[in-house]
C-alpha cells in the first residue's frame, strides 16, 4: 500500500514537472515552481526525488518504458518484417509527440561518469538497451526474410534507423510550419515521404 501511495505521488510530481519543462524548458523551471504546480511543499517533493535532474530521469524512463512496452509486443507479432515497420514509425512517432519531454531528453543526453550514475538513470539505460534488442530482433527478421540486406551491421543499423526517424519527427516538428506551405505538402505526407526513403535505405533491393 505505502509502495502504491508513493507511486502515485511521484507521478502527480512528475506530470506537474514534465508540464513546466514543456512549457518553459528544464532550466527555466524550478523546484519552487514544479511545488507549485504540484500542490507539494518541497520537503514532500524532495522526498520523492533528490533533485530536478531525477524528475526529468523519471519522466524520461515513463515514456521509455511506454515505447519499450509497444516495440516489444510489435516485434513479437506474427507479421512480416514490412507489416511491422508501418507499427514501427508509428510507435516511434507516439512517443515523439505524447512523451515530448522524454523525447527531448534523450536526444540530448550525455551519459555522465560512471559514480554519477543513479538508480533512475540506470533504468533509462536498461530501457535502451530493452529498445535496441527488440529492433535489432527486427532488422535480423528483415534479414531473413531477403528485404534487408544480409551485409546489414544490425546493430549499427539499428542506431541510424533510430536517429533517421528521430531526425525526420523534429524536422516536421521545428521547421514544418516553413517547409509544408512551400512544398505544398502536408504534415502526414511529408511524413509519410520520410519514412518511405527510411524503409528504401535498410532495402536489399528497390521497394516499389
Amino acid at each position: 500500500m505505502k509502495e502504491h501511495i508513493a507511486a502515485v505521488h511521484k507521478q502527480t510530481i512528475a506530470q506537474a514537472a514534465e508540464r513546466l519543462f514543456l512549457e518553459r524548458g528544464f532550466d527555466g523551471t524550478s523546484i519552487s515552481d514544479i511545488c507549485a504546480a504540484s500542490g507539494y511543499s518541497r520537503r514532500t517533493v524532495y522526498r520523492y526525488f533528490d533533485t530536478k535532474e531525477e524528475i526529468l530521469y523519471y519522466i524520461v524512463a515513463n515514456g521509455l518504458k511506454q515505447l519499450r512496452d509497444r516495440l516489444t509486443d510489435i516485434v513479437q507479432a506474427e507479421q512480416p518484417f514490412l507489416a511491422k515497420y508501418e507499427h514501427i514509425c508509428k510507435a516511434m512517432r507516439a512517443y515523439y509527440e505524447y512523451c515530448p519531454v522524454s523525447a527531448r531528453a534523450v536526444r540530448q543526453f550525455r551519459p555522465p561518469s560512471l559514480d554519477a550514475v543513479t538508480p533512475t538513470m540506470e533504468a533509462i539505460f536498461s530501457l535502451g538497451t530493452d529498445i535496441n534488442d527488440a529492433l535489432s530482433c527486427w532488422i535480423e527478421q528483415g534479414i531473413a526474410e531477403g528485404v534487408v540486406r544480409e551485409t546489414a551491421d544490425v546493430m549499427m543499423t539499428v542506431y541510424v534507423f533510430s536517429a533517421q526517424l528521430h531526425a525526420l519527427f523534429d524536422l516536421i516538428e521545428t521547421k514544418g510550419a516553413f517547409l509544408l506551405p512551400t512544398l505544398g505538402k502536408t504534415k502526414e505526407q511529408f511524413v509519410a515521404y520520410g519514412q518511405k526513403m527510411i524503409l528504401h535505405s535498410l532495402a536489399k533491393e528497390p521497394l516499389p
